[in-house]
């Protein structure tokens, strides 16, 4: 009996042991499938921002605006994981909203940002999120934000929860042989030389803390946005009035014979850079809060 009782306990305690061991591979194993998933998927979230940044649209004439630059307002001054930044540029080409997109041929301004668990609702989810404008013409000062068919909305990545965005200081690019990176940009009507950004996700297992997904991205139109071409103030036979008022600046192309013009017609729109939403939900001076 006393041999009974000892094979059962033995038996019971082995059982036990081997349930517990096969709960814990299966449930890494699930963990890890997940991760690899998650990954993949920010893996793309992460290229398309990226390529977005790299495909940033400047134009080379010499007559810019603030609709032209890269745009930062830092609601995240710590870098913490569930608090965004909002950063604005306008862009050509198909990352971000896709080559069949009404956007894909044109330039468009896209304004990136996340949405919080508080902020969202079954119409506009968290995470992510990609704000678009655009129309069916060249310059990125024309576009009428008040028209709602010019918006529209992507869910880039539903399992990001913060982000933060520092550019390299224009001035003082490296400091001590290291990256100055800097939380404000204050030249609005340029585009930095390299951004840092920082995406933090949310963990697979409950309880776990938020992980940072780090990217650094050079910019290639950063160079021709700080020394912009300059047009000629008077055309060699002869400019007439055109253009239309950009910005700070008047800016005018085509005369009767060629050349630039000098003078500015009305119209354009001046220096708002585009919709750049808090991360409370509010406006900063000089544009309108996004749609949410």
């Amino acid at each position: 009996m006393i041999e009974m009782l000892l094979a059962v306990m033995i038996l019971s305690i082995m059982t036990i042991v081997s349930t517990m061991v096969f709960h814990t591979v299966v449930r890494n194993w699930t963990l890890a499938t997940e991760m690899a998933d998650n990954m993949q998927r920010v893996d793309y979230i992460t290229a398309q921002v990226v390529y977005a940044l790299r495909s940033a649209y400047f134009p080379t004439g010499g007559q810019t605006s603030n609709a032209d630059g890269f745009m930062l307002l830092d609601e995240n001054e710590r870098n913490e994981p569930d608090v965004s930044d909002v950063i604005s540029w306008t862009k050509l080409g198909p990352s971000i909203v896709g080559r069949n997109s009404r956007f894909a041929h044109s330039p468009h301004k896209v304004t990136l940002f996340v949405r919080s668990e508080k902020d969202a609702d079954e119409d506009h989810p968290a995470g992510l999120i990609a704000q678009v404008i655009g129309e069916d013409k060249f310059r990125p000062e024309d576009f009428d934000e008040d028209d709602e068919t010019n918006w529209d909305w992507f869910l880039l990545g539903p399992q990001v929860q913060g982000f933060n965005c520092r550019v390299l200081d224009k001035d003082e690019p490296f400091e001590n042989d290291m990256a100055n990176w800097q939380d404000t940009w204050d030249t609005s009507n340029s585009i930095p030389r390299r951004v840092q950004l920082t995406f933090w996700m949310k963990p697979i297992d409950d309880g776990k803390e938020p992980y940072p997904i780090v990217r650094v991205v050079e910019i290639p139109l950063w160079d021709i946005s700080q020394n912009p071409l300059k047009t000629d103030s008077t055309a060699s036979d002869g400019g007439g009035k055109g253009g239309k008022k950009t910005g700070d600046g008047k800016g005018g192309s085509g005369g009767s014979k060629g050349g630039s013009g000098a003078g500015g017609g009305k119209g354009g729109r001046s220096g708002g850079g585009g919709r750049m939403p808090p991360a409370g939900g509010g406006a900063p001076p000089g544009g309108g809060g996004p749609r949410r």
